[in-house]
């Protein structure tokens, strides 16, 4: 298998190959799965969306990949004699930021805490901050706590305000920023019940 593909990395939207060969007598069936078992998307014939759990041939090709199809493949090479013979290989897709925000609008009242979301998508992994009213970058304190949960290429972003005054109200901003761009998102608190 020295002539397969090596691990491999590609901006979303290219074309990618993934190669595998192999030697023996029988001369081996090629055969491709993820390492998670998750489906392989394929594109779309006839307007609908093709997956394959297994894929068999020497070359895996995948047009205009995506984020989705980031992970790890197994190329498989069996001739009926054991053992089979496989090969890892694992494919990294870059992509700029993007951002989506459950609630951009949050109201909560005086002297409580209150907690604001955003979630980010980014390869290479992105830079993740918060900031108030077009401020200085928000911190760890008595005040604020920022918390970040990652998932392979996702990102949950946490910002827990305490004991809520009304200088607290105001614009809240989301940052995610990698080498190949950057996005931001806003949460407007207000206060209510007073």
């Amino acid at each position: 298998m020295n002539e397969s593909s090596t691990d491999i990395t590609a901006r979303e939207g290219t074309n990618v190959s993934l190669l595998c060969k192999a030697k023996g007598y029988p001369s081996p069936n090629i055969s491709w799965r993820r390492e998670d078992n998750q489906p392989i998307p394929l594109g779309t014939w006839h307007g609908k969306k093709v997956l394959a759990t297994s894929f068999d041939g020497n070359q895996l090709n995948i047009s205009r990949v995506s984020r989705l199809h980031m992970g790890a493949y197994l190329c498989i090479a069996s001739n009926g004699v054991p053992p089979s013979v496989s090969r890892r290989i694992l494919l990294h897709v870059n992509f700029p930021p993007v951002m989506w925000i459950p609630n951009q609008l949050v109201g909560a009242p005086l002297d409580k805490d209150v907690t604001l979301d955003c979630h980010t998508e980014a390869y290479p992994a992105s830079i993740n901050y918060w900031a108030k009213d077009g401020g200085d970058m928000i911190i760890n304190d008595a005040k604020y706590e920022t918390s970040i949960k990652e998932k392979n290429y996702k990102v949950h972003m946490r910002l827990a305000i305490k004991n809520l005054e009304p200088h607290d109200f105001g614009t809240y901003k989301c940052f995610a920023e990698n080498s190949l761009g950057s996005t931001e998102g806003s949460i407007r608190l207000y206060g209510k019940g007073h």
